[in-house]
């Protein structure tokens, strides 16, 4: 059985992240859900903002939860699980 987890944005998965983005901006699909919109050309800048989000620092929609992010560093294929 694979061990999986979900870890906080984070300059280590810089590279795993900018290439998920890549591949989801040429399948033309729509990002969802919307903080994967934040666009992390300047990646430390997106951290900082999704970070102040978990703290309700960040502006964010009235109504909503405090928005909590985190990422599943390994690519994991559907029949591993």
């Amino acid at each position: 059985m694979m061990d999986v987890q979900l870890v906080r944005p984070s300059t280590k998965y810089k590279e795993e992240y900018l290439s998920f983005y890549q591949e989801w901006l040429e399948s033309n699909e729509v990002i969802v859900p919307w903080v994967i919109t934040k666009d992390p050309r300047d990646f430390e800048g997106m951290l900082h903002f999704l970070l102040n989000n978990e703290e309700g620092i960040e502006p964010r929609k009235v109504g909503l939860g405090i928005p909590l992010t985190g990422w599943l560093p390994k690519q994991i294929e559907l029949w591993e699980l």
